[in-house]
C-alpha cells in the first residue's frame, strides 16, 4: 500500500512539472529568443498556479532583465500573464504576493522620507526560505538585512539616501536575480 502512496505522489509530481514545462513554452514565447528562456523564483500555489521570473537573450546576444509572470490554472489550461505594464505587474502581485505591500509604498510614494529609502524583497506565498534569497544576494555582492515584522522574516536592501537610488537598487536586483521587490520609505509602517 504505501508503495502505491509513492508511486502516486511520483506520478502527480511528474505531471506538475510537465505543466510548469508547458507553461514555461507559453511564457518563453514572449520573448525575441525564446530558446533563450531562463526562469527564477517559481512557484506553485495549491491552486496549481504558477508564479516566478524569466528572462532570455536579446537580438544582439545580451540577457535582458527579468520579468514576472503568473500562470493562473483553469480547468486544463492556463491564463498567462506578462509584466509588460504597471496594471499586469499589479495582477501578478496580486495573485503572487506583493500587492498590499505595492499599495503601501504607492501611497506613501510623494512623501519625504527622513530616514531614506529601502528596498523590501516581496515574500509572496511559497517564495522560499530567506536564507536563499538572502544568499543569492550576499553572492552578487548586494548588502541586505532581515528584520522581523510581524513575527515574519522581511528582507530589506538600504536603506538609501533618496528614492533614485533605491530604485536603481531595485532595478538592479531584478535585472540580475529575478527578484521582485518594493521601494518605500525605511520609517513607514507595513
Amino acid at each position: 500500500m504505501r508503495k502505491i502512496a509513492v508511486v502516486m505522489a511520483v506520478l502527480a509530481l511528474a505531471g506538475c512539472e510537465n505543466e510548469v514545462e508547458q507553461v514555461h513554452k507559453q511564457v518563453a514565447e514572449h520573448l525575441q529568443n525564446p530558446k533563450t528562456a531562463k526562469f527564477a523564483n517559481v512557484r506553485i500555489s495549491e491552486q496549481g498556479t504558477i508564479c516566478g521570473q524569466f528572462r532570455g537573450k536579446d537580438a544582439s546576444g545580451a540577457f535582458e532583465s527579468y520579468r514576472s509572470y503568473v500562470a493562473i490554472k483553469k480547468d486544463a489550461t492556463y491564463e498567462i500573464i506578462i509584466d509588460q505594464s504597471p496594471a499586469e505587474l499589479m495582477r501578478i502581485r496580486e495573485i503572487c504576493g506583493g500587492a498590499e505591500l505595492q499599495r503601501r509604498a504607492d501611497a506613501l510614494a510623494e512623501q519625504p522620507a527622513a530616514q531614506g529609502w529601502d528596498v523590501e524583497i516581496i515574500q509572496g506565498a511559497n517564495m522560499g526560505a530567506v536564507s536563499d534569497t538572502t544568499a543569492r544576494l550576499i553572492e552578487k555582492q548586494i548588502p541586505s538585512s532581515v528584520i522581523k515584522r510581524d513575527g515574519k522574516p522581511v528582507v530589506l536592501l538600504g536603506p538609501f539616501p533618496d528614492k533614485a537610488a533605491a530604485d536603481a537598487q531595485k532595478a538592479d536586483v531584478m535585472a540580475r536575480l529575478g527578484i521582485d521587490s518594493v521601494v518605500i520609505q525605511h520609517d513607514a509602517v507595513r
